[in-house]
């Protein structure tokens, strides 16, 4: 656009309808430590009145016009956007200016979400599952990288955030500098730019630039950390380290290991914890790819008495696909699998969305996703080997359990040093 900002547009006409979204690199990244959450909090207040009108006024406009919104804030990017039919994408992308650019973020609104929040973060404490998740990043990363807090803030954090607040990290970060149009659709490339030419294209720059991103290990936790909830039967466990970033040249090796560790229900993981031993109904792994490094995880849950065996189960499956190229008819099945299924995610204009988006905010190639196919069904056994040995680090693995640390601590301590908590104790 005339300000610089880049748009990308995937036509797609078999339905009368586009997807139609901003991506800004706005972020908790953005953020400093003692106002965490207050990314998350901006990007869920636009909606709340804009331009004048109120919340209420704009929720009506959008559903007269049929709008299904699509908005959402990550560790990387703040995506503002819709899905509409073709005939009314103008008056739609008109509010969607409005919600960027002119938001009036009233003082009711912000105390009715920022209380919101501040419930949601009770209960996430008082889950096992939510407690471990955002555990185990506080041990996994490096108490400064952004990484290792929660993306919605502590009690202590959200607590603190004012109107003023919300309208300074507004004003700081919201900007066509970096930013992107994402569009996908029944539409062309030059009706798409002449829209958002319209409606964005006097959009100043951000006033702030981006805080360098620097991710790195804890290197100084314990190697299992053992939450306590006295009387629990069942055991949340939680097997972490620094992963890999979206942009790792090694992304599509690791992406297709994952798959076979532990990112299916015929993986390794799945069908040792649950199929051999009936230890769990379920485990997984994943690889959360970002900007920066994020975390790979491994998550299951356990009856008390079988949480020892099953971490030493992990650690045996890591250390085995560490050691060996996997099986022939494993590779073909976890190379068919991921080749198959991505077709299937280009099936809507939200689908074809969320590829741009990936674009925009990794700067990947414009063809990157013409070729992804094909480079996953390249991934070669020694390609597996490779990743698994240099980004499955078992000695940086960290444990995390939440649990009744009378049952557990004993048989946890054959893993090493153990560091028991209260929940309250983890509040920061």
């Amino acid at each position: 656009l005339s300000n610089g900002m880049e748009v990308l547009v995937a036509e797609a006409r078999r339905f009368p309808v586009v997807s139609l979204s901003v991506m800004l690199p706005v972020s908790g990244v953005q953020e400093v430590p003692a106002q965490a959450g207050l990314a998350a909090l901006t990007g869920d207040l636009l909606g709340s009145g804009a331009a004048g009108r109120s919340g209420l006024e704009i929720a009506q406009e959008l559903e007269g016009l049929g709008v299904l919104e699509d908005s959402s804030v990550s560790w990387d990017s703040t995506h503002v956007g819709f899905t509409v039919l073709r005939s009314r994408v103008e008056p739609a992308s008109r509010i969607l200016s409005d919600l960027v650019l002119h938001p009036d973020f009233p003082e009711d609104e912000v105390e009715r979400l920022r209380s919101e929040r501040l419930a949601g973060i009770s209960q996430r404490r008082a889950h096992p599952v939510l407690l471990a998740n955002e555990v185990v990043m506080r041990f996994v990363f490096a108490p400064e990288s952004p990484y290792s807090r929660a993306l919605s803030g502590t009690a202590r954090t959200v607590g603190t955030l004012t109107r003023q607040d919300v309208r300074a990290f507004h004003a700081a970060h919201y900007g066509s500098t970096g930013a992107a149009g994402i569009v996908a659709g029944d539409i062309t490339p030059d009706e798409a730019a002449e829209l958002l030419e319209q409606t964005f294209g006097s959009w100043p720059g951000a006033a702030a630039a981006t805080h360098p991103l620097k991710i790195r290990r804890h290197e100084d936790a314990p190697r299992v950390v053992l939450v306590d909830r006295p009387g629990s039967v069942q055991a949340e466990l939680r097997v972490g380290q620094v992963g890999i970033s979206r942009t790792d040249p090694d992304y599509l090796p690791v992406t297709v290991m994952n798959h076979i560790l532990g990112g299916a229900f015929s993986s390794r993981l799945n069908l040792s914890l649950r199929e051999r031993y009936g230890y769990t109904y379920g485990a997984s792994s994943s690889y959360t790819t970002r900007r920066g490094p994020g975390p790979f995880l491994v998550s299951t849950a356990v009856q008390s008495d079988a949480a020892a065996a099953s971490v030493r189960e992990i650690f045996g499956e890591v250390e085995r696909i560490r050691e060996a190229p996997v099986a022939s008819e494993e590779l073909d099945d976890a190379r068919s699998y991921l080749a198959g299924v991505f077709p299937l995610r280009l099936e809507t204009t939200a689908g074809l969305a969320a590829r741009l988006s990936q674009i925009a905010v990794y700067g990947l190639p414009d063809d990157y996703f013409e070729h992804y196919r094909d480079r996953i069904l390249e991934v070669s056994a020694d390609d597996i080997l490779r990743a698994a040995r240099a980004h499955l680090r078992p000695r940086e693995m960290v444990v995390v359990v939440v649990g009744d640390a009378g049952q557990l601590r004993g048989p946890l301590e054959d893993f090493g040093e153990v560091r028991v908590f209260d929940p309250d104790e983890l509040e920061g």
